[in-house]
């Protein structure tokens, strides 16, 4: 069932991203934006925002510019992680990577053209909530996109390789590169629905666990999975010396804090009970992934 609901949120999101790159000002850089938005993909990030939004009943239509917004900001990561002066990886869902298609310099300016189409899409005068949430959107999404969340997180990674580092200082770095994402998907929901202070900082911690959920799954899948299903290069990690749970405390170990993590993210859940459904198959489908 969350499987047929992941997979209709994707196609959703895929229509919205093409309509709004269709009205764009044609340029040489959106062909490689497009490669690098609509190459397939889950589109986890946005059936997590839908699913929160259905924790205060908000109708889809107020979402969707934010999840644009998110995909836009992960695919703009995942173009840059993959450049050779990063993690030099050659393939993406299933296909060659962005500046195996177009060249590095090309998907430098594509990524970078889609993190400031983010900002567009919240902005735009058509996505009909207040002005004072989408100053508030836009301000949130820049800190979990930035030095502090995505753009830091990747900094460690690459300075953590073959580097040795604490439990903590590899959580935090998972939380950055990860997780912060994943905060600003859940506490999304919360600035649209005009929720408190303490309401939207709980649904940003509770996003970031989620997040950080699903950078262990990644990683669960770097080791066991197959570059056929996975649709990228795998077990790469170990050979480039990448710092993860699994390095730091072996598999099994790893394993077992994923599980403590999604049943203490499951029963922060539960307190919003049938209207949190969604969302919690979501979390039980990201650490089931295929391995």
């Amino acid at each position: 069932m969350i499987k047929k609901k992941i997979i209709f949120n994707a196609k959703h999101i895929d229509n919205f991203l093409k309509k709004y790159l269709k009205k764009e000002n044609q340029s040489f850089l959106i062909t490689p934006m497009k490669y690098g938005i609509l190459s397939g993909g889950k589109k986890i990030r946005t059936s997590v925002i839908m699913g929160a939004g259905k924790l205060f009943n908000i109708n889809s239509l107020k979402l969707i510019n934010i999840c644009g917004a998110v995909e836009c900001i992960h695919s703009y990561s995942l173009i840059h992680d993959d450049l050779p002066c990063m993690d030099n990886d050659k393939y993406r869902r299933g296909k060659l990577a962005t500046h195996m298609k177009f060249g590095e310099s090309t998907a430098v300016l594509a990524g970078n053209s889609l993190l400031t189409l983010a900002f567009e899409m919240i902005s735009n005068n058509k996505y009909l909530i207040k002005n004072e949430s989408k100053l508030e959107l836009v301000k949130e999404l820049a800190f979990c996109s930035g030095h502090s969340g995505i753009a830091g997180g990747q900094e460690l990674d690459l300075r953590f390789e073959k580097k040795k580092k604490n439990f903590n200082q590899i959580i935090d770095m998972q939380r950055k590169k990860t997780g912060k994402l994943f905060n600003f998907c859940c506490l999304s929901a919360g600035i649209v629905a005009e929720k408190n202070k303490q309401i939207k900082n709980e649904l940003g911690l509770l996003g970031e666990e989620i997040g950080l959920l699903f950078q262990l799954a990644d990683d669960f899948i770097d080791i066991k999975s197959s570059t056929k299903i996975a649709g990228k290069s795998v077990k790469k990690d170990k050979k480039k010396g990448k710092l993860t749970l699994i390095s730091l405390i072996g598999y099994d170990e790893a394993v077992n804090f994923a599980n403590q993590l999604k049943k203490k993210i499951l029963k922060k859940l539960k307190k919003y009970g049938k209207k949190a459904d969604d969302l919690m198959e979501t979390v039980e489908f990201i650490l089931g992934r295929d391995f």
